[in-house]
């Protein structure tokens, strides 16, 4: 995978749970005599942190938890302490600071089922706009002291430093601000997150959602969920549940302005335990960054939406500035091509010894969406068991769940429906609209190895002229001259494609005689940035 300097994005929000317990209970009494008996159950001061201003607020709410009767408190239940800052911009963070033991129970004397490592502690749910994780953890500290010393208070100075092991992050996203021409390439018809969604959408174990919002303007919001299982399609050390998300500002300005930043829409790339499933360690919050920025990063590419920290192409506001990140993501070959010839290969061998009774299910299914296979026998006069033989021979085109007989994924779908009118001739018809799609010449559709070759490199043969063999032989996927990167070298993978192609029966020559356009890592560019290169083979 290929390394450039690319945008830095920004974190637009993030829930984290903080655990302390190094302590015990002592920083609770702490705030507890602060915000009860020197500040009078709310305190709020304006200072700076590190050169900016900031407004500080503490007061408290009930925790649900009855205290202990070692506790020495005469209420029924405990506090909870609500630490709220406001900085530049928009710029927030609001702290629930609770205390935290072995058997907690409420007033009534129930035992409370809440989350906890165990022993005496502070849990301390914190969540935050617009700053930046470790950020959001100093300035928990921050904000107690600039309190405390407004009243010439003392909290020591060990206190909310250490957090447990057991804190967790189950909300972070990181967000670049873009032009309107630029946004509209991420979610528009023909956009990444559509190419996503009907590739991905039937993947076995995955549950997807796909919000559109054009009320105001096309593009106000758009969001695509991808649990874990769909993430990993997008490279195999991806496994964070996220959404991406492009949008505007609740208030849409009718014109991009270059002198109003909100304007000028969002894209961001969210992690949410409610769609991954799990939490995220506060020790791997790197880890996560460098998921969640390789994420937009890439998907920015897909989108062909330059990458570099480019003021042509993104915005300023009071917290995304345009300037080069200091993580190093790897850049990744569009998967969406290699997985739309995949699937349409898959469909033209299916189609290619299609039955009758085939063709008539794959029309009810096509104008459907979905069918149950008892409609299916009595719509195609066949019996149920005619059915399942029918399901078993396209059992990768399309499958039965529960009884309702569906495409595997929502393109294939749409090819099919697209056919409907000529099923008479679906057979031919059909094989060439996929032959087409997937570039493979139909004298090669016999041939697993040669399109097998060209799937795992994005290979596409293009100005093909009628009864000659193709002029030239295009790669989406990235390659190099050179053994020391990671890409696939490309005198190694045309060794490869000349042995698929002779296995066809075709001459070597033909192949020796196509023009090869590909980008390619290690070429004319001094800085060894792949560039477009056309060669001869």
């Amino acid at each position: 995978m290929s390394r450039r300097k690319h945008i830095r994005p920004h974190v637009h929000e993030s829930k984290v749970f903080f655990h302390f317990g190094e302590y015990g209970l002592s920083p609770y009494w702490t705030l507890r005599n602060l915000v009860i008996h020197e500040l009078d159950g709310h305190g709020e001061v304006t200072t700076e942190f590190g050169g900016e201003p900031w407004h500080v607020e503490i007061t408290y709410s009930d925790s649900g938890i009855a205290p202990r009767p070692s506790d020495g408190v005469e209420r029924d239940v405990l506090r909870d302490w609500e630490l709220h800052l406001d900085g530049p911009g928009e710029a927030k963070a609001h702290y629930q600071i609770r205390a935290r033991y072995d058997e907690m129970r409420g007033p009534d004397g129930k035992q409370k089922s809440i989350p906890w490592p165990g022993g005496e502690g502070l849990d301390v749910l914190a969540q935050s706009s617009n700053i930046g994780l470790d950020r959001v953890k100093w300035l928990l500290r921050e904000g107690i002291d600039a309190l405390a010393d407004s009243v010439d208070v003392d909290v020591n100075g060990a206190y909310f430093r250490q957090p447990l092991p057991s804190s967790t992050i189950t909300t972070v996203e990181y967000y670049v601000r873009l032009l309107r021409q630029y946004a509209r390439k991420l979610a528009r018809s023909d956009g990444v997150f559509y190419r996503l969604m009907h590739l991905l959408a039937d993947e076995t174990g995955m549950e997807w959602l796909y919000k559109a919002d054009n009320t105001d303007i096309i593009g106000h919001r758009h969001a695509f969920e991808l649990p874990p299982a769909a993430v990993a399609k997008l490279g195999p050390d991806l496994s964070a549940g996220v959404r991406l998300k492009t949008y505007h500002p609740k208030h849409v300005r009718s014109e991009e302005s270059d002198d109003d930043p909100l304007s000028s829409p969002k894209y961001g790339v969210a992690f949410h335990k409610s769609i991954d499933g799990d939490s995220r360690p506060w020790s791997e919050r790197d880890e996560l960054r460098h998921e969640l920025e390789d994420l937009l990063i890439n998907t920015l590419d897909w989108a062909n939406v330059p990458t570099e920290p480019d003021p042509t192409t993104y915005v300023d506001d009071d917290h995304f500035q345009v300037e080069a990140s200091d993580v190093d993501v790897g850049r990744r070959s569009d998967p969406t091509p290699g997985l739309e010839v995949q699937q349409e290969t898959m469909l033209l061998h299916v189609l290619d010894d299609i039955t009758p009774t085939g063709k008539e299910v794959l029309e009810e299914v096509a104008t459907d969406g979905g069918t149950h296979y008892r409609e299916l026998a009595d719509a195609t006069d066949s019996s149920v068991s005619t059915i399942y033989r029918v399901l078993d021979e396209m059992n990768e085109v399309v499958k039965s769940d529960r009884g309702m007989v569906k495409f595997t994924s929502e393109k294939i779908r749409q090819e099919i429906a697209g056919m409907v009118d000529r099923l008479n001739d679906l057979k031919e018809s059909t094989a060439d609209r996929v032959a087409e799609l997937a570039n493979i010449d139909l004298r090669s559709r016999a041939d697993s190895a040669l399109e097998k070759w060209m799937a795992t490199y994005g290979a596409r043969l293009v100005n093909v002229r009628d009864g000659d063999d193709p002029e030239t032989i295009r790669f989406d996927a990235l390659l190099s001259e050179l053994r020391s990167v990671p890409e696939p070298r490309i005198e190694t993978v045309l060794e490869e494609g000349l042995d698929a192609w002779t296995s066809t029966g075709r001459d070597s020559r033909a192949f020796h005689e196509l023009r090869v356009e590909a980008d390619i890592r290690g070429g004319p560019d001094a800085r060894g940035r792949p560039v477009r290169s056309i060669i001869g083979w």
